[in-house]
């Protein structure tokens, strides 16, 4: 066993007992990808064939799980896997050893560095906030990859990113940093998702929007919400900060999603919001699940269930709840 490029263990192709077969939840728990991805993957892109129980269950080789552990690897690495289903597994494991060469050339040392580092979010969350605060816009794009390569993209969102989102809002209201620090750092956050996006998603699978509400101007927290809605294989529409309440259902509705997602980060207390909670809610169809979260979204607890909206804790929350099949409805 070792390292894939972003940090992950893979396996290299070994003698197997070809009889032994794995159930999909057994599959997605070593892959790291979800119940849905491993779906698209298999239609869509011909990744993998498995066999079927008599009770229809999808059941997986050991060979074709170390396939899937390999593409993974190659698509947190960032290769499409529109490109690299077809290929053989023989072609697969050299392209995954071409990339563990990169990773092992990466600044010189990236192998001694993680074990220096014990690959702690905590770390890394430390070396990207000292950046912001210097204004070292290279050195939080440096920090970043680090810690993808330690702790993969998803560890990246939501024990690097979202932590640090917090933490840099926290300071900016305290008067520790300035608006420049927030912007700066806010502007790299997205360019460093746009361009890192993993190429997962199905145009026919479940949709979401995700959106602040109107009022709310902060987006990073919406911005993180997408990327880990894509990482889950949905059809993600961003709508962007501060949004009425009529142009969030009426993408809802022209989408046909399942779900609409709200990032409530600043202010607290907003005499308007309530009003627009409750209205999106009256021009979404029973059938769409409404869900909220951020910094700011206990303080608008009583509007939201009031309106049968879910409140999320954090962004592993909502990873759980997209990965959920179906995804939950409203409460009645």
């Amino acid at each position: 066993m070792g390292l894939d490029p972003l940090g992950n263990s893979f396996y290299l192709l070994q003698p197997v007992n070809v009889a032994r077969l794995f159930p999909v939840r057994v599959v997605s728990r070593r892959t790291g990808l979800s119940p849905h991805v491993l779906r698209v993957w298999e239609r869509r892109y011909g990744a993998v064939a498995p066999q079927r129980s008599s009770g229809n269950r999808r059941l997986y080789s050991e060979i074709e799980l170390q396939r899937l552990e390999t593409l993974a690897s190659l698509t947190r690495a960032g290769h499409a896997i529109s490109q690299i289903s077809g290929l053989s597994t023989a072609d697969l494991e050299a392209l995954l050893h071409e990339e563990q060469q990169k990773v092992l050339s990466y600044s010189g040392n990236a192998r001694s560095y993680l074990t220096k580092a014990g690959a702690e979010p905590a770390e890394f969350l430390s070396a990207a906030f000292n950046a912001v605060s210097a204004l070292d816009i290279g050195g939080l794009e440096e920090s970043f990859d680090r810690a993808a390569l330690a702790l993969g993209y998803s560890g990246l969102i939501e024990q690097v990113m979202a932590p640090l989102i917090e933490q840099i809002g926290s300071a900016w209201s305290a008067g520790k940093i300035a608006a420049a620090h927030e912007h700066a750092a806010s502007s790299l956050i997205k360019d460093y998702l746009a361009r890192s996006a993993p190429p997962y998603g199905d145009p026919a699978g479940p949709g979401v929007v995700v959106a602040t509400p109107a009022g709310q101007l902060h987006e990073l927290g919406a911005v993180l919400c997408a990327a880990v809605a894509r990482k889950c294989g949905w059809r993600v529409t961003y709508l962007g900060p501060s949004l009425p309440a009529a142009e969030i259902a009426g993408a809802a509705l022209h989408h046909g999603v399942a779900l609409v997602a709200l990032s409530i980060v600043f202010p607290h207390n907003d005499p308007q919001l309530p009003g627009q909670i409750e209205r999106l809610r009256r021009l979404l169809p029973e059938e769409i699940t409404l869900v909220a979260g951020g910094r700011a979204a206990p303080a608008y607890q009583q509007a939201l269930e009031a309106a049968g909206a879910r409140i999320m804790p954090d962004l592993t929350a909502f990873r759980d709840l997209l990965t959920q099949n179906p995804v939950p409805r409203r409460a009645p």
